[in-house]
């Protein structure tokens, strides 16, 4: 069993770190994020009725494409993202740390010929001389050598950016920030809208492409909303002066406007919209049994009970211009023991039809107000997303910068032992042709220091 165990172990790893599955969520991501962008987040399935067939809205509301970016199968996209990333660290930092801690293998004369970049120098000079011109020149151009193996023939080593092969997983952790930035939005962070009246207070969010409101942890309120306009009559500005009260004090007051938002405990209100609707309505019940009048003053979705009777009355919605018919209202008739029941009632016109159960309705006067659309945006993964990306910057720019850069000198008696051989020999990871122009510097200034 445990050698079993040890197999699926492997599999599931390698299969976590292949290089296909990156390809495949890192463009599944980018497709899921055009979508994202070309289709209009936070809008309800009602909403998108006016714009799309019913099979396409039902097909996006199935597969949350109106709130992609909190959707469960996007998460699940960036969560494997993220194992994927982790998985390729775990699987190949091991082996890079252990090659770059590798000692060094012994070499000759005559395997530096083999390199690319490698040049052959005969000196008069004895090994001790040629070691000491050598040393300075190589530690002036290259850095100091370090001498490799055993007594005897001069073998050493001067090396630069040993670790620059570690920068690449310093861009794998900036994009493992960045998903984890993007996760924590994603499932701790909202996004919704507010519409306050002048003078109005809330705490209450509508979340975007959901019917379910948020409560703020304090309280937000509209002290004055004002509208200039152009000539033309389309809207110049718009701006919302609101109060922030948290535990019951005033602790910041500042105007909102387009590309103007306010933040507060990381939560962050912009204007978005504006608009007129209904405060409240002013409504005379005539009862068709008794002929009784009754007058009543009802706020807009607020329950107010009919005087004299356990019935109680609440305006629901309120629109501008129903069917052409101008202004309505939709009252909502609640008595116990039977089922709430609605009825929509004309503002502007007498109308036989405007009953609600056994009262015939007339509204004496609609008092409408102005109320302003914000948009309340809370996102506290966006902090690492910026930390992320401020890291992949600069974990790019090393990768590309910073070099392993290495030479291997060699210096031996010929056969006859009468003059020296000084073997050079380098490599580096990138940028090759500036560092060969330098490797061939060195080589004319030692055969010019070596060669009297």
């Amino acid at each position: 069993m445990p050698k079993e165990k040890g197999a699926l172990w492997g599999v599931a790893i390698g299969w976590l770190s292949s290089l296909k599955l990156t390809l495949v969520l890192f463009f599944a991501l980018a497709a899921s994020s055009v979508v994202g962008t070309l289709l209009p987040q936070g809008v309800s399935a009602p909403e998108l009725m006016g714009h799309f067939s019913p099979a396409a809205v039902s097909l996006i509301d199935l597969l949350g494409l109106n709130n992609l970016y909190h959707s469960i199968w996007f998460r699940v996209l960036l969560l494997l993202l993220c194992m994927n990333m982790v998985a390729c660290t775990v699987e190949r930092l091991p082996k890079t740390v252990r090659f770059i801690r590798r000692p060094e293998d012994p070499f000759d004369s005559r395997k530096l010929s083999k390199f690319s970049s490698s040049a052959s120098i005969v000196t008069p000079l004895s090994q001790e001389k040629a070691q000491s011109i050598v040393e300075t020149a190589v530690g002036e151009s290259f850095g100091p050598l370090r001498r490799i193996g055993p007594p005897g023939p001069f073998c050493a080593v001067s090396e630069k950016g040993r670790w620059s092969r570690l920068m690449v997983y310093g861009v794998h952790a900036s994009v493992l920030i960045v998903l984890v930035g993007a996760l924590v939005g994603s499932y701790v962070g909202f996004k919704g809208t507010m519409n306050l009246f002048e003078g109005e207070t809330s705490d209450e969010v509508l979340l975007a492409g959901e019917q379910e409101v948020k409560e703020l942890p304090f309280m937000v309120r509209c002290d004055k909303f004002d509208i200039s306009f152009y000539d033309t009559g389309a809207p110049k500005e718009f701006r919302a002066d609101l109060a922030i009260i948290d535990k019951g004090a005033e602790v910041l007051k500042a105007p909102v406007v387009v590309n103007g938002p306010l933040t507060y405990r990381g939560i962050t209100f912009y204007q978005a919209s504006y608009g007129t609707t209904l405060k409240g309505a002013a409504i005379e019940l005539t009862d068709g049994g008794s002929g009784r009048t009754i007058a009543m003053d009802l706020p807009f979705r607020k329950p107010v009970n009919i005087p004299g009777t356990r019935e109680r009355l609440t305006i629901t919605e309120y629109e501008q211009d129903l069917m052409r018919f101008g202004q309505a209202i939709e009252i909502r008739f609640e008595k116990e023991g039977q089922q709430p029941s609605s009825q929509w009632i004309l503002v502007d016109r007498p109308f036989h039809g405007n009953m609600i159960e056994n009262y015939q309705v007339r509204v004496v006067r609609a008092d409408r107000v102005r109320y302003t659309g914000l948009e309340v945006k809370n996102d506290p993964g966006i902090w690492l997303v910026w930390a992320g990306f401020t890291f992949m910057t600069l974990a790019i720019g090393l990768t590309f910068y910073s070099s392993h850069r290495k030479l291997w000198v060699c210096i031996e008696p010929d056969t006859k032992g009468k003059k020296s051989v000084v073997a050079l020999a380098c490599r580096i990871s990138r940028n090759a042709q500036a560092f060969e122009g330098k490797f061939e510097s060195l080589r004319a200034r030692l055969e010019k220091d070596l060669i009297q």
